[in-house]
């Protein structure tokens, strides 16, 4: 089994001394690892579990969970708290009507 949590990162291409963008990213990066830290806590002896962080450009993220569904050879998605991803209602909606395999909350 493997866990994600998806990371939307901003363009970092804004300019050479803008670097809002540049800290907001690592901001978002650290507190993924940090959900991810507490996850592995509650798997914690549980062989086989994998948990990973997966960025992304903030677009179509509902296409992002559907290329690493079919990369890591998924049986189905689980959306543990829907509320706490980057997919919104429509992108989560997209989500079910494109998906390979099947999804839920």
């Amino acid at each position: 089994m493997t866990a994600v949590r998806l990371v939307a990162q901003e363009s970092e291409v804004q300019g050479c001394c803008d670097t809002r963008s540049v800290l907001w990213n690592e901001i978002c990066r650290d507190l993924a690892r940090e959900d991810l830290a507490r996850a592995r806590l509650a798997v914690e002896g549980h062989e086989g579990v994998r948990l990973d962080v997966v960025l992304f450009s903030g677009r179509r993220p509902d296409r992002v969970v559907v290329r690493e569904a079919l990369a890591r050879d998924a049986d189905e998605v689980i959306l543990a708290d829907p509320r706490a991803t980057p997919l919104g209602r429509l992108a989560r909606r997209r989500l079910r009507r494109t998906s390979p395999v099947p999804v839920r909350d």
